[in-house]
């Protein structure tokens, strides 16, 4: 992969839609693309393309839809819950909450393409990868449906969602300044992950999120957590 540019399109197929676990008779586009990790490695990724029916007559324009999945054991992909796979009954009411989000993207005529951005080995909340892997979906998913750098481009992202729209968004001047970054929407932000940590600490919901960051850190960097 080190041979080729960042967001250049791998390999791509269709996929039936899903709602839940129930496929529907939308048609998709799963799309492999080659992006960049945190410590700089190249790596492939995938991004899901659901684009409204036809294309034609309307100025076509892009969401980078970021999922606020939290995922360390890949049952929760976008790639894979969108294409039927069960995230489990604890995860069902927030994939179905998403997807109703990416329908009313694309009942307004958007492209929404939905990256999993936390890379291939789930490195959760190591946030220059998943800017970079934002970024790539965008490049993949311009050059597979033929479309400029002119389109313009909106990133959506809440929560887990939001490290990836941030970090995209502070990385588009150096590392992708061809997009035609348009707009960013976060809500829910993890800014500080030191403060986050004392913020949660001890809470009975929320610290629960203190091993999952540590751990999904730990893999990006290749920091062994095991003596502690």
């Amino acid at each position: 992969l080190a041979s080729v540019a960042p967001g250049t399109v791998l390999s791509s197929k269709p996929i039936s839609l899903a709602l839940g676990t129930f496929p529907t008779p939308v048609t998709a586009t799963q799309i492999t693309y080659r992006t960049t990790d945190q410590l700089g490695h190249p790596e492939a990724d995938v991004t899901t393309v659901i684009a409204p029916s036809p294309l034609s007559g309307v100025v076509p324009r892009i969401v980078g839809y970021l999922s606020f999945y939290d995922d360390l054991g890949g049952e929760c992909r976008p790639s894979y819950t969108l294409a039927g796979g069960d995230a489990g009954a604890s995860n069902e009411s927030e994939s179905e909450e998403e997807e109703l989000l990416m329908a009313f993207y694309v009942a307004n005529g958007w492209i929404v393409t939905v990256p999993d951005y936390e890379g291939p080995h789930l490195h959760w909340m190591a946030g220059r990868e998943e800017g970079q892997s934002t970024l790539d979906a965008i490049r993949a998913t311009e050059s597979a449906l033929g479309l400029g750098d002119t389109t313009q481009v909106a990133l959506s992202g809440y929560s887990g969602g939001a490290v990836a729209a941030d970090w995209a968004s502070e990385l588009a001047p150096t590392y992708a300044p061809e997009p035609d970054l348009a707009a960013v929407a976060e809500g829910g932000i993890p800014v500080d992950y030191a403060h986050l940590f004392s913020y949660v600490d001890g809470d009975k919901v929320y610290g629960a999120a203190m091993p999952g960051m540590l751990l999904g850190l730990a893999r990006a960097y290749h920091f062994p957590l095991g003596h502690y």
